[in-house]
């Protein structure tokens, strides 16, 4: 409705004059697109009769550039509120009912997206690309707080956040000081906490003083030199299950004393850190460990001395050029019965698949970035004795020229095969592909992205029997 400049009294019918409370039984609002809406006035009656919208539990205003009156003053059941480009929402006078007097005691989600709306900070649980404010309000009911694309944003309260808060996302605020260690502390209900591109005067993260928190992600925060967990301060971090660590360019190790404090840890992942030198000792103890990630990390020489985690199922190892490969014979990996997804790349591939020491068990397994192999080793010696392995792909292998014919036979499970970004191969194996093969996908292979596409000839009869063949986009049903 791009002509309405107003909603007025006669919103709530009989010009406002009803002695019936409006809109007994509504529950959802949603204005969208309103170009020219300026104001939403309340009803004639003030809230003589009752709430104008007593049971309304969620109200979305989106893409209303020139709203620039207050809300609806008294909302007892409002549950959610979602302000989405509406640039202009802010108190404009003495006459004008302010945010700051706002009755939604119920509410448990806002969302405020492009741009700051002033007057909705007292509200605070989401700010979204706030562009001009320095300092933000205290709230003693907070649960969920969310801070994105804050640029001028540079403390928190100086009393601290909430103590009840359990979720915080920071993403996008630079300038932002990370709150002192005693007031961290205080956050004893926090389970979720995630940090991106922010925070650059942080230096060393305590992980051990939130005695409750389940996830930990933090990615992009370039100053940050340590994770520490402090001794004698909640060591036994039994509700932490997944801790996510990437693009941390000074992060040198993690700080702990006599192993890890972790017990009950399913996710663990580093990754694109540069100066990263030592995981702490005793991985092989995190026996609730499912996902390991060990990813572009150049400075780290070794990890897993005792053995991986028992009951580990995925495992990415990749880009580690200094993890040499008499190392990777202490991991025990032929062992590793549970494994079921294994990503590979670097100097240690060709010792894995000589040696046989990839478990029999393995579903998956993606061979990723080795640039120094022409040919997989030893004509599949590596490959045959995978008779589970369902899914196989190879991917930005630069320099690699053949794919072990005679390996690949043996592999009778392989139902999927990927070959992306791999321009020396120039032929798929003479000896032809497994009968059990129902998708063969290439992408980004030159050679032989031309030598298929016809469909025609020797070479493609090798692969005619697989039902669904994709090059490219292209997609061919057999």
């Amino acid at each position: 409705m791009k002509s309405v400049k107003m909603i007025g009294v006669e919103f709530y019918g009989r010009n406002g004059a009803s002695l019936i409370q409006p809109f007994q039984s509504l529950e959802k609002v949603k204005f969208m697109e309103m170009a020219e809406w300026e104001e939403w006035v309340p009803s004639a009656s003030g809230g003589e009769y009752g709430p104008d919208f007593p049971r309304l539990q969620e109200l979305i205003l989106t893409n209303c550039p020139k709203l620039s009156r207050s809300l609806p003053c008294h909302l007892p059941c409002l549950k959610k509120l979602t302000v989405s480009g509406c640039e202009v929402l802010h108190d404009e006078g003495a006459n004008t009912t302010t945010t700051r007097s706002l009755d939604y005691r119920s509410l448990e989600e806002l969302e405020i997206e492009g741009g700051c709306q002033k007057g909705l900070l007292s509200l605070l649980v989401e700010i979204g690309n706030s562009v001009d404010i320095q300092c933000l309000p205290n709230r003693n009911c907070l649960q969920r707080l969310i801070l994105w694309n804050c640029p001028t944003l540079s403390s928190f309260p100086k009393d601290g956040l909430p103590t009840t808060l359990t979720t915080l996302y920071i993403k996008n605020c630079k300038r932002l000081e990370f709150l002192p260690d005693e007031m961290l502390a205080k956050l004893t209900s926090l389970e979720s906490l995630w940090i991106e591109n922010s925070c650059d005067s942080l230096r060393n993260f305590p992980v051990s003083i939130f005695p409750k928190l389940k996830k930990l992600d933090i990615r992009g925060c370039e100053n940050l030199e340590s994770l520490s967990f402090i001794e004698g301060v909640n060591e036994n971090l039994s509700h932490l299950r997944e801790l996510f660590i990437d693009d941390c360019p000074n992060l040198m190790c993690f700080q702990c004393q006599g192993g890890w404090p972790t017990p009950n840890l399913n996710e663990f992942t580093v990754g694109e850190c540069k100066n990263f030198k030592s995981l702490p000792e005793g991985i092989h103890n995190l026996t609730a460990l499912r996902l390991l990630q060990v990813d572009d990390l150049p400075n780290l020489e070794s990890f897993a001395e005792g053995g991986l985690p028992p009951n580990i199922r995925d495992l990415c190892t990749r880009s580690c050029e200094r993890l040499r490969a008499p190392v990777v014979k202490y991991w025990g990996l032929e062992g590793l019965v549970s494994l079921k997804s294994f990503i590979i790349g670097g100097s240690i591939l060709e010792t894995l698949l000589k040696e046989h020491l990839l478990p029999t068990t393995l579903h998956t397994l993606v061979i990723s970035g080795c640039d120094s192999i022409l040919v997989l080793p030893g004509e599949g010696e590596g490959l045959r004795h995978l008779t589970s392995l369902q899914l196989l792909q190879i991917d930005a292998c630069e320099n690699l020229q053949f794919l072990p014919g005679e390996g690949l036979q043996h592999l009778t499970s392989l139902q999927e095969l990927h070959i992306t970004s791999c321009h020396s191969i120039q032929f798929l194996p003479e000896e032809g592909l497994p009968l059990s093969l129902s998708l063969l996908s290439i992408r980004n292979c030159s050679t032989l992205e031309k030598r298929y596409q016809n469909k025609t000839g020797k070479k493609w009869a090798k692969i005619s029997h697989i039902p669904c063949i994709k090059i490219n986009d292209q997609v061919i049903i057999i």
